[in-house]
Parts: structure tokens; C-alpha cells; sequence
């Protein structure tokens, strides 16, 4: 008679066996290369899978250095390339600093560093914002030695009341007024 009807196999133990759960049988492990008969051996990596991994990762290693590395040169090559730029900010700093229109439009001489000059002149062409201006800037540079580097030309936008014509400025200014008084707002 079986006391328990969902274990069939119950009826055939006896004593405390009978209320232990069935034993299952482990599956077989497979046996390594050479392992005596009988014996499992743990799977682990060969050497020469270990070595294919460290070759690959030298090879990563080895590219990502050399691009780090020409990131670096190409850095370096942008910096000295424009040996002009430190001499080129002074300019605009002495643009920006001239109050006059006149003297804006005349060629200028700069005394720059290690006994270099800079001339440059401006020509400006009003914008239809009051007061705003689209500056191109002329520089010829000279090196110590007298000789000339080719002239570099650059473009800006700078706001100047200065430079303004006080009766440009108010034609402006009050189509300006005319404008916002005319659109509607939503």
C-alpha cells in the first residue's frame, strides 16, 4: 500500500529511506586528454589559447598606442603650423582697442615681439544693424631680419559705436523702430 500517491517509488523503500527524495545519478563529466580511466579532470585553458589571447591583446594594445601617438604629432603640427596666431591676436586686440575710423582704415605699424612688426589695416562695411560692422583685417608681418611673410587676410563682425556716423546710426535705428512696431506678436 502506498501512503504517498505522488511518489511511486516510495512503496519500494523502507525504514527512514523511504521518506528521503530519490537520488539521481550526476551526469558524467567528460574525462580531459590523458586522465586515467574512472577520473573527471577540470576543463580549464590550453596554452596556446592563453597565448593567441595575449597576442590579441598586444596587438590592441600596440594599435591604440600608435594612434594615441599620431593624435599627439598632429596636435603638435596644428600648434606650430600657424606661428603667426599669438601675433595675429595682438592685431586684433590694437583693432578693437582704436576708437578712430580713421586711423582703422590707414595702415598701422605694431611692435611685436623679438623685434618683429606688424602692419595692418581695416576696411569696414556697415551691416544694417546699427552700430555693426563687417571687418577685414590686412596684416603683413616682418621678422627681425627685414623680410616679409605673405599677407594674411581675416573677417570679423564687431559692434563700434565709434566708428559709427552719428546719422547713419539714427536712419538705422529708427528703421529698427518702424520694424518692431509693425510686427505682431503671437
Amino acid at each position: 500500500m502506498n501512503p504517498w500517491p505522488c511518489d511511486p517509488n516510495l512503496s519500494t523503500r523502507s525504514g527512514w529511506n523511504a521518506l528521503a527524495p530519490a537520488r539521481r545519478e550526476a551526469p558524467a563529466v567528460p574525462r580531459g586528454r590523458g586522465a586515467p580511466p574512472g577520473r573527471s579532470v577540470r576543463r580549464a585553458f590550453t596554452l596556446i589559447e592563453v597565448l593567441v589571447a595575449l597576442a590579441i591583446f598586444a596587438l590592441s594594445g600596440i594599435v591604440l598606442a600608435s594612434a594615441y601617438v599620431n593624435v599627439l604629432n598632429a596636435h603638435a603640427a596644428v600648434l606650430h603650423r600657424d606661428d603667426y596666431a599669438a601675433d595675429r591676436k595682438l592685431v586684433r586686440e590694437a583693432l578693437m582697442a582704436e576708437p578712430s575710423l580713421d586711423k582703422v582704415t590707414a595702415w598701422n605699424e605694431l611692435a611685436l615681439p623679438d623685434d618683429r612688426s606688424a602692419r595692418w589695416r581695416a576696411t569696414l562695411t556697415p551691416t544694417p544693424v546699427a552700430d555693426l560692422f563687417d571687418v577685414v583685417v590686412e596684416v603683413e608681418f616682418t621678422d627681425a631680419n627685414g623680410r616679409r611673410a605673405p599677407t594674411i587676410t581675416e573677417s570679423c563682425r564687431l559692434l563700434r559705436p565709434t566708428w559709427s556716423q552719428p546719422a547713419d546710426r539714427d536712419t538705422l535705428r529708427a528703421a529698427a523702430r518702424s520694424k518692431l512696431a509693425h510686427r505682431t506678436f503671437q
